[in-house]
């Protein structure tokens, strides 16, 4: 095998210096020796040249031997599809039918037993969907959310439901883990645990250790669940669409279907979850939020099927609330001795809040107690970023004047900004929705102000829950993205109020709001100083185009209407010239009948001038009895009748006028 050669550049040597003296001039050299030096450097340096071409080739012909089959394309990642056999959604029919019949049994046996409520039919849904297990957990989850569909009071029922799945077999587990990492699970971990620390409908978790020694957490996707919800939602899909022959409306079950997939799949995208959790954690690095942190994911160990994570320790906020709401007087000692305060906890929930709302990439749509970890120091850890949304520009400015007109009072502004939110709107009553909408503000802001008010009534659950009650009531849709943010805000303000009871939720939103001016302020200086730098030009040269294709335009644009508005301008002209001719002409009329009338007074009923004329000409109910009269009107309408007629002759004539330059 051939050897890559390094030949040293060759230089030509300098011309000899001529020795000088102080008594003899300087003598350049000749001309033709000159000549001939620059020729010899030029040889060299295409034979130098040569030699180099001649080593690439050699190093590109050993790199040839050596390459792989690349693909012609960079790799991007595939979508992944589930599908379901038309037997296996068969069989998932006859599971939605037969709840469907169980659960109507047992509210037709509470109203024979009088104790049907909206409570009770909630409860026998929540322990249907947790017998079933499965997909009917995670469309449990995800209707929790969907208050403009349920009863709140069923909805609250589904929050409280459990997603606790039998664990998989450690054997799969094995199997699963290897084949997403292609190695042997001992290559990776030098511990795993058989019994996993959480098991749910989607996924188990279990706690393991590198061997670098970090402590992490292996979340292994339950096998063939994708096709059980792709067969689910066929199912449910056929139901739906039955329905819309008499219950629901057309068209309506196609996009709550959409929606309850979208949600459903999410779960089962480790891939975007793994994003999230580190785009998280990047964004509150930027803003410099230290008291808040995702887990770390180690992504060369994670994939569609695995994802592993930083295992977090610490407690469980579900726990802090228990404490705190118990007034557990040893619990919150120890929690004191370790800086963890449910106060300053509540305070940094609504931050959270309304940092991945305004100045995050997206924002952690299932803020619940299970997903968030409390260290020493009151720092969160969120976990579990399977479901989060994410806003347009336009949506995060509404969001921003909602919150802002609620933390000055406006109620009007506020009520404007959520039909913005809600926009395009069908085809209601806006002002009816408007004030009854502007009446659930005004109670949820009598209710923060109180000093009796229970810290429940001082949530914006509310206020959300009113608003909802409007949409059934007016069949306002909402997309999803307004959904989660209100059930995250929800989920937050109630979390914090549990916390601290006294909290004001809109003086935090103040105090918020400051902290965002400086950061905005700093961006903006920031913006300003890179106006002069070199890749600025780049815009002011497209600023100056846009600007230069913008007045040609408008040239354009004058040049092919200024005929035309010459044109209006001449017909407007004569038609209010003809119009005040005939007005002349209808006057001087009715002047001559007047002071006809005037005359014949005089000479036959011996009247004086001056009587004659104050008695004809210059009475007005004389000239209202004139106007009045058939003649007059007459003969007002035969003259209104010639002027139309000229007006649409002349129009007619400049039509054809323009339409033969425009031919020109």
């Amino acid at each position: 095998m051939s050897t890559l050669r390094v030949v040293p550049t060759l230089e030509a040597p300098e011309p000899p210096e001529a020795e000088t003296t102080s008594a003899e001039p300087v003598r350049k050299p000749l001309v033709g020796a000159r000549r001939v030096s620059v020729a010899v450097r030029r040889w060299r340096q295409r034979e130098d040249e040569d030699v180099r071409i001649e080593a690439a080739r050699v190093l590109g012909r050993q790199l040839r031997e050596r390459a792989w089959d690349a693909p012609p394309t960079p790799h991007h990642r595939e979508a992944e599809q589930y599908r379901a056999s038309i037997g296996r959604t068969l069989q998932q029919l006859g599971v939605w039918i037969f709840g469907a019949l169980w659960l109507l049994a047992r509210i037709g046996m509470d109203v024979i037993r009088r104790q049907d409520s909206i409570q009770a039919r909630g409860k026998n849904l929540r322990r249907l969907i947790e017998r079933a297990g499965g997909t009917w957990i995670k469309l449990g989850q995800q209707l929790a959310i969907r208050v403009d569909l349920l009863p709140y009071p069923v909805a609250q029922e589904l929050e409280k439901m459990l997603d606790a799945a039998p664990p998989i077999a450690f054997s799969q587990v094995r199997r699963i883990v290897e084949h997403a990492l292609q190695r042997p699970i001992s290559e990776v971990f030098s511990e795993l645990s058989e019994e996993p620390v959480g098991s749910g409908s989607v996924a188990c978790v279990y706690r393991a250790v590198l061997h670098g020694g970090d402590v992490v957490a292996v979340k292994v996707r339950r096998p063939g669940v994708g096709s059980l919800f792709a067969a689910d939602m066929r199912a449910l899909g056929w139901i739906l669409w039955l329905a819309e022959l008499w219950f629901v409306p057309p068209g309506y079950s196609r996009q709550l279907l959409h929606e309850l997939s979208t949600m459903l799949y999410e779960e089962l995208d480790f891939i975007q979850e793994a994003r999230y959790t580190e785009l998280f954690q990047d964004r509150m690095n930027k803003l410099g939020q230290r008291f808040v942190r995702s887990p770390h994911v180690y992504g060369e160990l994670s994939n569609s099927e695995v994802l592993v994570t930083e295992f977090v320790s610490g407690i469980w906020l579900k726990d802090l609330i228990s404490a705190a709401e118990r007034q557990d007087a040893a619990g919150l000692t120890g929690l004191a001795e370790l800086g963890i305060v449910p106060r300053k906890v509540a305070r940094r929930l609504l931050k959270i809040a309304r940092l991945c709302a305004q100045e995050g990439l997206f924002f952690h749509a299932d803020l619940h107690p299970a997903n968030v970890v409390v260290q020493p120091d009151s720092r969160l850890v969120l976990i579990d970023f399977g479901s989060c949304g994410a806003f347009t520009a336009r949506e995060r400015r509404v969001w921003r004047e909602i919150a802002d007109a609620q933390a000055n009072e406006d109620v009007g502004r506020m009520v404007a900004a959520v039909l913005a939110l809600l926009e395009p709107l069908p085809s209601v009553d806006v002002e009816e929705f408007s004030r009854k909408l502007e009446t659930v503000f005004w109670q949820d802001l009598y209710a923060n102000k109180s000093r009796t008010s229970r810290w429940w009534e001082r949530t914006s659950a509310n206020l959300w829950i009113g608003f909802f009650k409007l949409a059934q009531e007016y069949r306002v849709p909402m997309n999803l993205n307004t959904l989660r943010m209100i059930r995250s805000t929800m989920l937050s303000d109630s979390l914090a109020a549990r916390l601290e009871p006294r909290i004001d939720h809109y003086r935090e939103f103040r105090r918020y709001e400051v902290q965002l001016g400086k950061r905005m302020r700093q961006r903006l200086v920031r913006k300003l100083n890179s106006l002069s730098e070199d890749r600025s030009y780049i815009r002011y040269e497209q600023l100056y185009e846009a600007a230069m294709a913008g007045f040609y335009r408008f040239q354009r644009f004058l040049d092919s209407s200024t005929y035309r508005f010459a044109v209006t301008e001449r017909m407007f002209s004569f038609a209010l010239s003809q119009t005040l001719r005939a007005g002349t002409f209808l006057l001087l009329g009715a002047l001559l009948v007047r002071a006809g009338t005037a005359l014949r007074r005089v000479f036959r009923e011996g009247h004086g001038v001056t009587e004659a004329l104050t008695q004809e000409v210059l009475s007005g109910s004389a000239w209202s009895q004139t106007f009045s009269s058939p003649l007059f009107v007459g003969a007002a309408l035969v003259m209104l009748a010639v002027t139309l007629r000229g007006i649409s002759f002349r129009l007619s004539d400049k039509d054809r006028e323009a339409g033969s330059r425009t031919a020109l």
